[in-house]
């Protein structure tokens, strides 16, 4: 009787091994914590005879459930914990590098400085500086027309963790790679020549290194931690109080105390996927407030920029200071605006019109592709119609179709992306329309472009027509 009991009870423990995975994967209970990081996508196969019949819907299935078994995730922790317990290894060699005393940084970081941001880039110094230049003349010349209709435009460079801690970096391993121009250095030597609005956060951030007991940095982070972020945004703030000549609700930020960590000050960390922490130096937080000054002005402000402007977010409370203040991440998706989803969806014309402020704010490493082509798509909002840009389009395509040696290289793309060569013509006069206006649209070569598209003219008899209502 004791052994039948012995056995039932073994039994029904095997059966829960057994089928607790595909209950948790159909289910989804009990919830399993997702990894960190970034999972291919794949959909569920679809069932038809053909598909079993050639063996698709057999690969399609496997590829699936190897990314959606049950407890998949606690099952790849567990196993990455036996590689660092063991090993002191990880799968994620791609995203991380181990630095010294237990620091971490994103690889790009590292390259950056040893090798120059622009190591990603495919050309030599005197093409990046070219590109360094067309964009910084850009800005100049988007900072001159909205400056006419009461709009400030300003960069914000933010330095990298390996900028402030360089003594924790990996050391080189890529001796023989020079180092390239580096986009830090040229923006700034060219916005300072071009007069452009711009605040470099980096030197603050060493005089607050040297005297400061807290990290500016976490220790297994790739952004700026809580104070950093809240001295930044209060610098930023004041720049825009000086420029705008308006006084603005105020910060009081309380004394740094070490408190328990937050997201995301281990985001690095977390791509290793563990069961368990890793040890990690004590961090120190403030907390912030903003005081209601009276009379103060809240401006509207649109934020284009990277990643960093997050963690401003997160720690301030943005609509005690600004009245508007939409985030087009990248120059792609858009955030805290019910309105729009994509920038894709705004008429760019009438939102530059409309704001105070207009932000780009860019990390060391993200500056070698400064605006994400921002710059270059409002300055044709602002100066042209679509007529013109039609115009410009049919003239580049004209220009590729006399061209034999630049007929051939789209003959070879068309061929590897299975497209006729007419699509491929249209795609190359519409991409470099918009990534280089000034070679194909007359006024572009002027520091303040003189002729202005009909949306500018439509936002500024609304603007007219409500004031007059008001």
């Amino acid at each position: 009787m004791k052994k039948d009991k012995t056995t039932l009870i073994l039994f029904s423990l095997l059966a829960v091994l057994a089928f607790a995975p595909m209950v948790q994967e159909h289910l989804h209970f009990p919830h399993v914590r997702p990894l960190a990081g970034v999972m291919p996508e794949t959909k569920p196969p679809k069932r038809t005879l053909a598909n079993y019949r050639n063996g698709k819907y057999q690969r399609a299935t496997e590829q699936y459930l190897k990314y959606h078994f049950g407890f998949r995730p606690n099952v790849i922790r567990l196993y990455n914990q036996y590689l660092w317990d063991c090993y002191k290894k990880t799968h994620n060699k791609t995203n991380l590098r181990f630095g010294k005393e237990g620091w971490l940084y994103e690889p790009w970081f590292v390259e950056d400085y040893y090798h120059g941001g622009t190591y990603s880039q495919k050309m030599d110094s005197l093409k990046l500086a070219e590109k360094f230049d067309q964009e910084a003349f850009r800005l100049l010349q988007l900072q001159n027309i909205l400056e006419t209709y009461g709009t400030t435009l300003v960069v914000c460079q933010a330095p990298g963790k390996d900028l402030i801690y360089p003594e924790f970096l990996p050391d080189d391993t890529v001796t023989t790679r020079p180092k390239q121009l580096s986009a830090r250095d040229a923006y700034e030597e060219r916005f300072n020549q071009l007069g452009i609005n711009h605040i470099n956060l980096e030197q603050l951030f060493l005089q607050m290194k040297d005297t400061a007991s807290f990290l500016l940095f976490p220790q297994k982070g790739t952004h700026w931690s809580n104070i950093a972020a809240i001295y930044a945004a209060d610098s930023i703030f004041h720049y825009i109080e000086a420029k705008k000549g308006i006084s603005m609700n105020q910060l009081e930020i309380g004394a740094p105390t070490i408190g328990p960590y937050r997201k995301p000050d281990y985001d690095l960390e977390e791509l290793l996927n563990l069961c368990r922490p890793l040890k990690r130096l004590p961090q120190h937080y403030v907390d912030v407030k903003v005081r209601q000054v009276p009379g103060a002005v809240k401006p509207k402000m649109i934020v284009v920029g990277d990643s960093y402007y997050w963690n401003i977010c997160a720690q301030i409370s943005i609509k005690s200071m600004f009245a508007n203040y939409p985030y087009w991440y990248y120059n792609n998706t858009i955030h805290f605006d019910s309105l729009h989803h994509n920038t894709s969806e705004v008429n760019l014309a009438h939102e530059l019109l409309d704001a105070d402020v207009v932000l780009l704010m860019y990390c060391s490493t993200q500056l070698y592709k400064m605006s994400n082509g921002f710059s270059q798509k409002a300055l044709l909002a602002l100066c042209y119609d679509e007529e013109d840009i039609t115009q410009a389009e049919e003239a580049c395509i004209r220009n590729i179709r006399n061209n034999p040696k630049w007929l051939e290289g789209i003959q070879q793309r068309a061929e590897t992306f299975h497209l006729s060569m007419e699509e491929v013509i249209i795609a190359e006069a519409k991409n470099l329309i918009q990534q280089k206006p000034q070679l194909f649209l007359n006024g572009l070569q002027d520091s303040i472009p003189t002729q202005r598209s009909a949306k500018v003219t439509e936002y500024l008899q609304l603007k007219t027509n409500t004031d007059g209502i008001q």
